[in-house]
């Protein structure tokens, strides 16, 4: 069972007529193929038929971008769980943005490198000094850029290119003349032109934010810009659980905060891009550490 299938689950449906009849391979390319034309008008999508193996989706996106999306691992996953076909088709969604976004270059910048925000955990960062301090034992300046979050989160930032990612370090945040509260507010704005993007997947007061499975869980600096987008009671409370894992509920939705703090605890711990298991809140503009 998925993250969002024990998060949703929990909440009382409301009854439906007849449940959905399962999907064939053809019609699952289809539904997919609907998804894709939907989110990329001006892209030439063609439907490849085969058996489950060989079965694809042929995608010409702007800039020369081509792509033959096989489908027997998604539509495997679908059969598994056919309650959770909308996640699984967010899940290939995210998967073609990002896969966008790496194979595109939009101008000078990119080439140069993008700089992004990213959660991580104190921990990661001790871990990580503690092990370059042993294998270089003369460092004698910080390789990351390193600010406070909330709770054990604190955001560091990167240097995102078409071809690779790698740290920004306090040098480099020099060269470009970024500074302080600078840096934090050009790394957020670049990270904004993602918000086009950003899939709300829930309901009920229970929302999973779903981006490209790389800055999901930065999406939450950025709140303010998508907070009407959700239904909440009360303040809006966070699990940051895993780098691609971001979900909310609102504060005064006790069972819901619950099953937050549940499956956050779970993500946390097993995920291999695992975060924090606590829950954080927003309040005064920024995330909190939540103690309710």
């Amino acid at each position: 069972m998925s993250f969002l299938s024990k998060l949703f689950g929990r909440k009382p449906a409301a009854p439906s007529a007849a449940t959905p009849a399962l999907l064939d391979l053809p019609a699952f390319a289809q539904r997919f193929a609907g998804e894709l034309r939907d989110a990329f008008p001006d892209a030439h999508i063609r439907i490849v038929p085969g058996a489950q193996n060989e079965a694809r989706i042929d995608v010409s996106l702007p800039g020369e971008i081509q792509a033959g999306l096989q489908l027997g691992n998604a539509y495997q996953r679908y059969l598994s769980e056919p309650q959770a076909l909308d996640a699984v088709l967010a899940d290939q969604m995210a998967s073609v943005r990002e896969m966008q976004h790496r194979l595109s270059a939009e101008d000078e910048d990119d080439e140069a490198g993008v700089v992004l925000p990213v959660i991580k955990t104190r921990d990661w960062h001790d871990t990580a000094m503690n092990q370059l301090r042993a294998s270089q034992p003369d460092m004698d300046a910080a390789p990351f850029v390193v600010e406070p979050l909330a709770g054990d989160l604190i955001v560091t930032y990167v240097l995102d290119t078409p071809a690779s990612m790698s740290f920004l370090s306090p040098h480099e945040a020099e060269q470009r003349e970024l500074r302080g509260v600078a840096l934090r507010a050009h790394a957020l704005e670049n990270l904004a032109r993602s918000l086009p993007q950003l899939e709300l997947q829930g309901g009920g007061g229970r929302y999973a934010a779903r981006l490209d499975r790389n800055y999901d869980a930065g999406m939450a600096l950025l709140f303010e810009r998508w907070r009407d987008r959700v239904e909440l009671r009360g303040e809006p409370v966070f699990a940051i659980a895993a780098r691609d894992e971001l979900m909310v509920c609102g504060s005064e939705d006790g069972e819901s905060v619950a099953a937050l703090r549940e499956i956050a605890q779970e993500i946390a711990r097993s995920s291999p891009y695992g975060l924090s298991s606590g829950l954080f809140v927003w309040r005064d503009g920024g995330l909190r550490a939540f103690e309710g």
